[in-house]
């Protein structure tokens, strides 16, 4: 699956004026990042990890697992995430989601291979497994101290000017309290914090 290609983007953004801070980390705020330029509108939506899916890490159980496939879909969707006011088509849709599926299935893949090997092969693949575990503990102790956010970016080609947006994703994501959006358009650019009472960007 193909990697988002979200750094580009993100240079895209600062190099229009955008204070870019996709690497700060606040439980229950995200960022929107929202550029229109002819007939074209560019959203980036970053979200905690914690707030969209409830957990930080790769997922652990089937539910968790369950839970993340799910936001993928919604995400490759856009489906309750956001509405675009005006004539618009959604031409493109990346996500950090993706890496996280292909991560898991090559698991998978590389554990069922090791369960069919010989003998001497599975006791080697055990050792490495136990290495790996330890190895594993050690990286999850270093990731709790490291928050991790879920980015998505979106393109849509409008026949018709885009006059604001609407995150509805507020009801799906009860600890996410607030988005703080920057936005860049023809008519001007600005800032504003969406939230679930005023989810509505405009401009």
């Amino acid at each position: 699956m193909k990697k988002p290609c979200l750094a580009v983007s993100l240079l895209f953004f600062s190099s229009v004026g955008f204070a870019v801070n996709a690497q700060q980390h606040v439980h229950g705020q995200g960022e929107l990042l929202v550029s229109q330029e002819g007939s074209m509108l560019h959203l980036q939506l970053v979200l905690p990890a914690a707030d969209a899916l409830g957990f930080e890490h790769e997922p652990e159980t089937t539910e968790q697992l369950n839970n993340q496939n799910l936001l993928a879909e919604r995400f490759t969707l856009n489906t309750n995430v956001i509405d675009v006011e005006g004539k618009c088509e959604l031409v493109g849709v990346e996500h950090t989601l993706e890496a996280h599926e292909d991560h898991h299935k090559s698991d998978h893949e590389d554990a069922h291979e090791a369960h069919s090997g010989d003998h001497d092969e599975a006791h080697k693949s055990e050792h490495a497994l136990h290495k790996e575990h330890d190895e594993h503990e050690g990286h999850d102790e270093h990731e709790e101290e490291n928050h991790q956010n879920i980015e998505v970016e979106y393109q849509f080609h409008c026949d018709d000017a885009v006059s604001g947006i609407t995150v509805t994703l507020f009801e799906s994501m009860p600890s996410l309290s607030a988005i703080q959006a920057q936005w860049i358009t023809e008519r001007g650019q600005g800032l504003s914090e969406l939230s679930a009472g005023q989810p509505t960007l405009r401009w």
